[in-house]
């Protein structure tokens, strides 16, 4: 065979792939560059984002900190339940988190599946210097980094005035 027929031959086939998933690949960019009120979660003292193990998509996967990355693993849509709440919900895996099992202190948090659980509600508190602590709703538990390692669990505690439970929002459309 030629290099001029398997030239001809390879174009016919990037051509065709091209029509058959052109559309979807715009339309999944669109829809990720265009996403309302998605955020990249840091915390004030890690310098560490909230990001799901490994980028993993199966229920029970650890919310874990991870080095800051314009990614879909690292953004989290904020969708308004009530005034200062929110439930999270991860552009890639499409899920959102909470306890492991009971919300006492030092429960730790792992990805769950969108639905009625309030347990995924978590209040945005607004503090003087522009940062803001994450309460889970209805509770007395604050989620909170306990090192600066890359893949450590994130946990609850009660409140503190300590920079671990402190978190900046910084706004990002990530298009991988």
């Amino acid at each position: 065979m030629h290099a001029s027929t398997v030239l001809i031959a390879d174009a016919i086939v990037v051509a065709g792939l091209a029509a058959v998933f052109g559309h979807r690949l715009i339309k999944n960019y669109h829809r990720k560059v265009e996403t309302p009120n998605a955020y990249m979660i840091k915390n004030v003292k890690s310098g560490l984002v909230i990001r799901p193990k490994d980028a993993g998509i199966a229920d029970g996967v650890p919310i874990i900190q991870y080095t800051p990355q314009n990614w879909e693993c690292t953004t989290w849509q904020m969708i308004k339940i009530d005034e200062e709440t929110y439930l999270l919900k991860d552009l890639y895996t499409q899920k959102s988190f909470a306890p492991v099992d009971e919300p006492v202190a030092g429960a730790r948090l792992a990805q769950r599946p969108i639905g009625g659980d309030k347990q995924q509600h978590w209040q945005f508190n607004r503090q003087d210097d522009g940062t803001y602590t994450i309460q889970l709703a209805g509770s007395d538990l604050y989620i909170t980094s306990t090192s600066s390692t890359v893949d450590d669990r994130l946990i609850l505690q009660p409140a503190s005035d300590d920079a671990d439970q402190r978190w900046t929002l910084t706004q990002q459309h990530p298009i991988i």
